[in-house]
């Protein structure tokens, strides 16, 4: 099975490490440093994944990944409220065309939506 790993752009390393891994949980999984270049990583949580990216032409700011299946979202909502994250105060909220789903929408700091979806099978 083919898996698909989107591109995020990002600005600032250490930003990126502050909201991605130290709010929101992620993990590096791996990471091309090289002196005096722009970084790029991938991060993970559960089986989700995607690559970050400093350099130019990689990816335009302002994407929106929908993540589906995200089991325990309520849960998730509540830790990330509880760390009172200064930058981001995430809402739960029932979308229009499923109201037995619930959905949570972050904004990174560069721009990137990320909306995390936990609907009934």
């Amino acid at each position: 099975m083919s898996k698909i790993i989107p591109i995020l752009r990002v600005f600032d390393y250490d930003k990126a490490i502050e909201f991605y891994i130290n709010w929101l949980g992620f993990k590096v999984d791996w990471q091309h440093m090289p002196d005096g270049l722009p970084v790029y990583f991938q991060i993970s949580l559960r089986d989700i994944a995607f690559d970050l990216s400093e350099h130019h032409g990689d990816a335009s700011p302002g994407a929106h990944i929908r993540i589906l299946g995200f089991e325990g979202l309520r849960e998730y909502h509540k830790s990330l409220i509880d760390q009172k994250y200064k930058y981001n105060r995430p809402g739960l909220e029932h979308p229009e065309w499923d109201p037995d789903a619930i959905e949570m929408t972050v904004h990174d700091p560069f721009g990137n939506r990320i909306t995390f979806v936990e609907a009934p099978l």
